[in-house]
């Protein structure tokens, strides 16, 4: 039987640990520091900075009349949107920009409305409109990626891997993931869903030099260890996966393969890179707010009647009761647009990634993965190791308004998370601006000007929004009247 302790119960073991090795003399001053801790709500487990950040907005809302905390937070919101749309190039591969009539569905009063169970049988009443709303979803994802199931109502592609996970394992099975610093995505990992499920996650084998899993030494270490899942996919994902050959080793042992293709949903249902199910992967999971560019939100396409059943049941009752049903009419018209625009789009973001990589070599910058093409896909990694490393180099582009993330290259050691050796960006989001090769040749100068040349911030900004100033208008979308009679943008 397990046995629960309290917090306090937790600090007093704690202080009698420190005791035990020597480290008494602190115990008094921490619980002093905890008791304070707790009458503050301050979340000492915080990094630094993020604790001094806190502190600041907290004390410039200090005193304000709820009527100006409104209008605080409305500012807020308003300042953003005007900075991403605006005065920014946003080349984060998390991210996208929705079209303006799948933006507009979001502002649903549905969003408040639970809705469980399925279409057409729910508990609730009075919600047939997005109980339709929610077929016509599932229909045109259906056709979109050719999968005979799938699965719409998880919050997050987190949440669609963690249905995965809940509805195909038991706490204790074996998984294999690719490892941190080749890319993995947290939820794969011991700190996300896959260690809160309790699984026992062994990492794939990798060959960095090639970037490329190694098929032997995996096929030996399955073998030895014979996992429930094999989980392909990741947060850096520059070349597509060998899904036929992983498949083949899953089936010696009755393995699953999941591929988590967030990051690359939207060249799938374009087209231009590998489909996972065809290649043999049992089950996908897909975030449809990145390189799909629709509404927040997960997605689980199989074509395994009993998987898609037992992810039905991890979504529901499991894991969601409302699951934001505003969220249904717009992934409809997200996928609809992906359906009219979806293959000129993903071809657009390749070619616009090629141009991308080159310009970056040719302003003496050092793409990851050059040895082997620098990308197939719209994603790139920058060697930065020479540049500062990557958080000096994140943090130079953010204050000339470039916005990408600081990331592990397969190389690094997963200790450096905080102070990795690479960039990583990608085009999806400024191609749906329009930007096409020359735009891509300016992005490469901006880098240059801030990284190799430490320009000021203040001149490389300018030059950043005049940029950004030529593409105001979003493309591979319906038009915004839909009566207008207008052509398709």
């Amino acid at each position: 039987m397990r046995c629960w302790i309290t917090p306090s119960q937790r600090r007093e073991n704690e202080s009698g640990r420190r005791r035990a090795d020597g480290r008494g003399q602190t115990a008094d001053s921490d619980r002093g520091s905890m008791a304070m801790n707790e009458q503050t709500g301050t979340p000492s487990w915080w990094e630094p900075e993020a604790l001094a950040f806190r502190q600041r907005v907290l004390e410039e809302i200090e005193g304000l009349s709820p009527p100006e905390l409104a209008a605080l937070a409305e500012r807020l919101n308003r300042e953003q949107e005007e900075f991403l749309a605006g005065r920014a190039l946003c080349l984060y591969p998390g991210a996208n920009r929705m079209s303006p009539r799948v933006r507009a569905l979001l502002a649903s009063s549905a969003a408040t409305r639970a809705s469980e169970g399925h279409p057409g049988a729910k508990y609730q009443t009075g919600l047939r409109w997005m109980e339709e709303a929610e077929v016509l979803a599932v229909g045109l994802i259906r056709r979109l990626f050719d999968a005979p199931y799938a699965e719409v109502r998880a919050l997050s592609g987190s949440m669609a891997n963690m249905a995965v996970l809940n509805g195909l394992t038991e706490p204790g099975d074996v998984i294999f993931s690719l490892s941190t610093p080749v890319g993995a995505h947290i939820s794969h990992q011991r700190v996300g869903a896959a260690g809160y499920r309790r699984l026992d996650i062994h990492t794939i084998p990798y060959d960095v030099e090639n970037w490329e899993i190694d098929l032997e030494a995996l096929r030996r270490e399955v073998r030895a260890s014979p996992p429930r899942l094999i989980i392909l996919g990741a947060s850096l994902i520059l070349f597509p996966y060998p899904v036929r050959e992983v498949r083949e080793i899953a089936d010696e042992v009755g393995a699953v393969v999941l591929y988590d293709a967030a990051h690359v949903a939207g060249l799938i249902a374009g087209g231009v890179w590998q489909h996972p199910l065809r290649e043999g992967a049992h089950v996908m999971t897909a975030s449809t707010y990145k390189s799909f560019g629709g509404p927040p939100g997960g997605i689980v396409l199989t074509a395994d009647e009993d998987i898609a059943r037992r992810v039905d049941r991890a979504i529901f009752p499991g894991l969601t009761a409302n699951f934001h049903t505003n969220r249904l009419p717009a992934l409809a018209v997200a996928a609809a647009e992906m359906l009219a625009f979806g293959s000129r789009y993903a071809r657009d973001c390749v070619a616009n990634a090629q141009v991308l990589a080159t310009a970056f070599q040719e302003e003496g910058l050092v793409v990851a993965g050059a040895e082997k093409g620098c990308t197939a896909g719209h994603m790139l990694a920058l060697d930065v190791r020479g540049n500062g490393g990557g958080r000096a180099a994140a943090t130079a582009l953010e204050a000339a308004h470039i916005i990408c993330n600081m990331n592990l290259l397969p190389w690094d050691s997963p200790k450096s998370v905080r102070d990795p050796g690479g960039v990583r960006l990608a085009v999806h989001e400024v191609t749906r601006w329009g930007m096409g090769p020359e735009a891509m040749k300016e992005i490469a100068r901006l880098f240059r000007a801030v990284l190799v040349e430490r320009r000021p911030p203040a001149e490389v900004r300018q030059r950043v929004i005049a940029l950004k100033a030529r593409f105001d208008t979003l493309q591979y979308c319906f038009p915004v009247d839909e009566n207008s009679g207008g052509e398709y943008i």
